[in-house]
Parts: structure tokens; C-alpha cells; sequence
């Protein structure tokens, strides 16, 4: 019941409205200065009356919550009765136990074929890329005898193979998450008897000076390739031609011999550039980019492929920086440090040789296809730390 109480003044009427005890109310009085109802969504929460919990709500939680307890109750009589039973009659004695088992090894027989379906994926992708023979980092090169025309091929396809590098280097490791390290590879053999390597690798420069000190060090290993590969590999490696273009690109020759007495022969064409402000292009931050390719056909030097094995080497090494907290504390808010990323892909190729070797000295040559790419990073990480 409600009564209504009137007052008057010369200039203000009041309303007060008088609620009588109710069993649903929990509010008593409420002035005509009260905020309007579209601003007190909550009346009871708004004079500080705590708000009572729905009764359905109440019922589901003591519901779960007797669930769960007998469960527990259940465990525990399960293993009062199995208590001092062997493991087989243990199981065969508890329902429970027995249907536990029965998920758990359905569980595992699913997740066995999701793996069985990835593997099967994989291999499916593995002999496209076998039967593919080309990548988007190969095109063909041709050169010629004149060294002015020779270094105007090279200048009209040097846009597009950074272009090329860039874009598949970025590709290749699109999902891999930040900050991680990467380094996978793939060996397989064409239909030709060529022996062939895809491979992708991630690797992390922590506390250098400046994305430019990595660029001269991957430049310092490129410029002096023949010596890292004797100095580490024990090859005789020989630089026989070297034609330099203004530091954007060269173009230059190396026979190397390994152990085994076998020769190999590379005719490789490289390029660089150094984005210090970045450019729209390469993803417009700060970058350094390498792009190799190998000559299919070289008029000044043709391959030898009675005397040599002939190696291709096409790839792309994308390279930025960021700051991170230093490694040594591991803490938030410390000094930060410069590491620079360095992502690198790379399609090689061993042709079939054109004259017998030993099946030994074959292995041997196909299983060292990638360790050139090793000695680089071991070569730049002695560059950047050795006075550290």
C-alpha cells in the first residue's frame, strides 16, 4: 500500500512517496530528486542493497557442485575396492576405470590419425616440389662474352630479382612465430638425377651495434667466400673470375675440390641493397636484402661437366632489426638491445655428374649440400662478436 503526502511552500511542492513494508521490497523511500529511471537501472544496488543471486542460478551451482562430490565419492570407493588388486583385475573390477581407458584410447587413436593425414600431406607437398623442377627464385641467365653487355643484363634483372628474394623469404616464414629460431631443409632427387635442397632458416644476431654491422658482415663472407669454405670445410676453393659492380652486384666463379678428390663448380650471380629508411616495396622498414642466382649459360665461362660437378645456388636473405630487453637480465624495464633477424631461403641443386665417382664420394657430396649456408652464419656471428 502506498500513501501520497502533499506539502506546500511559496516556491517549492514536494512529493514524497511512502512505501509501506512489503516481503518483495527492500527499498522504503525514494525522493522526487531521485535520479530518473532510465539513469537507475539498479534502485536496490544505487542505495546500496546488495542484490539478491536468482534462484535458478542457486540451484545450478548446488547441482554441479553434488556432481563433482559424487565423483569424488565414487573415486574413492573405487579405489577402496580395487585397493591391493592386481593392475588387470583392478581395471576389470572398476566400470569407472574401464570407461576412463575406453575415451583415453579413443583419444589416442584420433590424434594418431590426424598425424598419419599431416604426414601423408606432407609427402604429397614434398613430391610437388620434387616434380616441380623450378622455384620462384631461378630464372633463367644468359651472359655473353662482352663485359659491358654482361653487366647490362645484370642491371635490367636486378629490380626483380631482390623483388623475388624478398617476397619468398617472407613467405617461407610467414608462420613462423616471432622470435623464434628456424632451420629446416628437404633433400630430395628430380627425375633427372638431380639432387636437390629446399631449405629455410631463422637465425637471431642479440647485441650488435646496427642492422648495417650485419650487412657488412654477410657482404665480408660473400666477398671472401673461397677462404671461409677452405678454412672450415678443409676444400681447395678458388675464386677463377670476379666482376664487381659499383658494391650492388657481382658476379663471380669458384671451383672448389672436397676430400674425396671431386670437384664442383658454381657460376653465381648476387645482389644486395641496404634500406636504411626502409623502402613501400620490402615492407617499409629499415632492411637489408641478398638475392643469388645461378648462370644457366655463360659464353666467357661454359661448364665443364666432364671434369666438374656442376652446383646451383639460388637464394634470398632478408634481414631487419628490432630492440629487445637484453638476455643477460631478463627483466622488464631494463636496458634494451638491437638484434637483428636474419631470414634465409634457399633452392640449391647438385646436377648428376656426367662421369663416374665412387658411390661414397656421391653420398658425401649430396649430404654436404647445405654447408655452405652453415659456414656463412658461422663466418658473420666470428665477424660480429670477435671483439665483443
Amino acid at each position: 500500500m502506498v500513501t501520497l503526502h502533499f506539502s506546500r511552500t511559496p516556491a517549492i511542492t514536494h512529493l514524497k512517496i511512502m512505501a509501506l513494508p512489503h516481503r518483495s521490497s527492500h527499498c522504503h523511500s525514494v525522493s522526487a530528486y531521485s535520479p530518473p529511471p532510465d539513469e537507475l537501472t539498479e534502485p536496490c544496488e544505487y542505495l546500496g542493497v546488495k542484490k539478491r543471486k536468482p534462484s535458478y542460478l542457486v540451484r545450478k551451482e548446488e547441482g554441479k557442485n553434488l556432481k563433482d562430490e559424487l565423483l569424488q565419492l565414487q573415486a574413492q570407493v573405487a579405489v577402496l575396492k580395487t585397493r591391493g588388486m592386481p593392475a588387470g583385475s583392478a581395471l576389470a573390477a572398476d566400470p569407472g576405470l574401464q570407461q576412463s581407458k575406453a575415451k583415453s584410447k579413443a583419444l589416442a587413436d584420433s590424434a594418431k590419425q590426424q598425424g598419419l593425414r599431416i604426414a601423408a600431406a606432407q609427402s604429397l607437398m614434398t613430391e610437388c616440389v620434387r616434380a616441380q623442377y623450378s622455384n620462384p627464385l631461378c630464372t633463367r641467365i644468359c651472359l655473353v662474352k662482352d663485359k659491358n653487355e654482361r653487366r647490362a643484363v645484370l642491371k635490367a634483372i636486378r629490380a626483380e630479382k631482390l623483388k623475388n628474394a624478398y617476397d619468398y623469404v617472407m613467405a617461407c616464414g610467414s608462420h613462423t612465430p616471432e622470435g623464434q629460431g628456424k632451420d629446416t631443409s628437404k633433400v630430395f632427387q628430380t627425375d633427372n638425377g638431380d639432387t636437390c635442397c629446399l631449405g629455410s632458416t631463422v637465425v637471431h644476431f642479440p647485441g650488435v651495434r646496427s642492422l648495417k654491422q650485419v650487412f657488412e658482415a654477410i657482404w665480408f663472407y660473400l666477398t671472401n667466400m673461397e677462404i671461409s669454405i677452405s678454412e672450415r670445410l678443409g676444400h681447395v676453393a678458388v675464386r677463377e673470375d670476379y666482376d664487381m659492380m659499383e658494391g650492388s652486384a657481382y658476379n663471380s666463379r669458384i671451383i672448389a675440390t672436397d676430400s674425396n678428390g671431386i670437384t664442383t663448380e658454381t657460376n653465381t650471380i648476387v645482389f644486395v641493397q641496404f634500406f636504411e629508411n626502409g623502402h613501400p616495396q620490402f615492407g617499409g622498414e629499415p632492411c637489408a636484402i641478398v638475392a643469388s642466382d645461378s648462370v644457366d649459360e655463360d659464353e666467357l665461362y661454359p661448364y665443364q661437366s666432364s671434369r666438374h660437378i656442376r652446383k646451383d645456388i639460388s637464394g634470398g636473405v632478408v634481414m631487419t632489426a628490432s630492440k629487445q630487453k637484453k638476455q643477460s637480465t631478463g627483466e622488464y624495464g631494463g636496458d634494451d638491445e638491437i638484434v637483428v633477424t636474419m631470414r634465409r631461403a634457399g633452392y640449391l641443386k647438385i646436377h648428376r655428374p656426367e662421369f663416374f665417382i665412387p658411390p661414397l664420394a656421391q653420398q658425401e657430396l649430396e649430404g654436404g649440400i647445405g654447408d655452405w649456408g652453415k659456414v656463412m652464419i658461422k663466418t658473420m656471428r666470428e665477424v660480429l662478436y670477435a671483439t665483443m
